[in-house]
């Protein structure tokens, strides 16, 4: 399973995200991805792998779950993460913590 965390880069924290914004935010534009039911604040599904969301006090953890490239899975966090920045307009950074 790969695995993200994206943060605020000053405070290494948690950008929040309203609940009804999640779905305009963390879907990153211009990908094949639909919102799906399952465990954590947001899920997706790009293909065969569902992608999970969590907002932690350290900052939302991403985690791919199914078969995906780590060198897709890397571009589509920071395709999120820009999204991310733009909705907080805080200077926002992400981090790869399992491959």
């Amino acid at each position: 399973m790969i695995e993200f965390l994206i943060r605020t880069r000053d405070d290494h924290d948690w950008p929040a995200i309203h609940r009804d914004r999640m779905p305009h935010v963390l879907t990153p534009g211009g990908w094949d991805c639909v919102d799906v039911p399952g465990w954590g604040d947001y899920r997706l599904r790009s293909g065969d792998t569902e992608i999970s969301f969590s907002g932690e006090p350290v900052g939302w953890e991403v985690s791919f779950d199914g078969p995906m490239p780590e060198d897709v899975a890397t571009r589509l966090v920071i395709a999120v993460a820009s999204q991310i920045e733009q909705e907080t307009n805080q200077s926002i950074e992400w981090i790869q913590t399992s491959s």
